[in-house]
C-alpha cells in the first residue's frame, strides 16, 4: 500500500487510490502559519495578485502564491503586512521558519523555498 500527499494534479495510484491536496489548501496552511508569528498584522492578498498572474496563469490565495515543482517540492511566496513596532527582518525570518515547519509537518512534502514579501506596514491608529 502506497499512501502519500500530492498537490492537485499530481497523485499516487496505490491500491487505495490517490490523495490530492489543492494548492488553496497549501496556501491556507502557509497563511495561518504566517499569521501566528508575532509582528504580522495581516496577509496582503492584494499585493499577492498582480499582472503576472494572468500571464503565468498562477493564482494567489490568502496572500500566498504556490508553485509545485515536478519533484513535488513546494515554492511559496508569502505577502504580509507587519506591525509598525515589528522588526521587518526578524518578522520575515520567523514567518519563513514557521511556514516551512507547518507545511512540511502537515503535508509531508518538502518546501523548496519560502520568499517573504513585506508589502506594507500597519501603523496604530
Amino acid at each position: 500500500m502506497r499512501v502519500g500527499w500530492y498537490p492537485a494534479g499530481m497523485g499516487s495510484n496505490g491500491s487505495l487510490g490517490a490523495v490530492r491536496v489543492a494548492t488553496e489548501v497549501i496556501a491556507s496552511i502557509a497563511a495561518l502559519a504566517a499569521c501566528e508569528v508575532e509582528g504580522v498584522a495581516d496577509m496582503d492578498e492584494t499585493a499577492a495578485r498582480h499582472f503576472g498572474d494572468w500571464v503565468r496563469r498562477q493564482t494567489a490565495h490568502r496572500g500566498v502564491r504556490v508553485q509545485v515543482e515536478a519533484d513535488r517540492s513546494i515554492h511559496l511566496e508569502v505577502f504580509i503586512t507587519v506591525d509598525s513596532e515589528g522588526k521587518l527582518g526578524e518578522v520575515a525570518s520567523a514567518v519563513q521558519a514557521n511556514v516551512v515547519e507547518a507545511t512540511e509537518r502537515m503535508l509531508g512534502l518538502e518546501v523548496g523555498e519560502v520568499n517573504v514579501f513585506v508589502s506594507s506596514v500597519a501603523f496604530a491608529q
